[in-house]
């Protein structure tokens, strides 16, 4: 298995495709997305939670960077791979 890691801050709509791409281009089960929201004020969290109950969703408290986001999915990430999708 693979896990697919996004970093999301203040982007929702362009989180929502990506999703939405992820989903409709990659074969089902063989994946996992974890998605780690960096404190976003433009309801990013809440729409991912809503549209796509599948993923797992870190709602951080803080702003940690692209680097510092991906630790954070990387440490909770099942999957034999790492994909980090920016």
């Amino acid at each position: 298995m693979t896990s697919i890691l996004i970093i999301s801050y203040n982007t929702r709509e362009m989180t929502l495709a990506c999703l939405a791409s992820v989903f409709d281009q990659t074969t089902p089960g063989s994946f996992e997305v974890i998605v780690v929201d960096n404190a976003s004020t433009d309801g990013s969290a809440d729409a991912i939670a809503a549209g796509f109950p599948s993923v797992r969703l870190v709602r951080s408290d803080q702003n940690l960077g692209f680097a510092g986001g991906n630790n954070v999915a990387a440490g909770i990430a099942m999957g034999r791979f790492l994909l980090l999708l920016n």
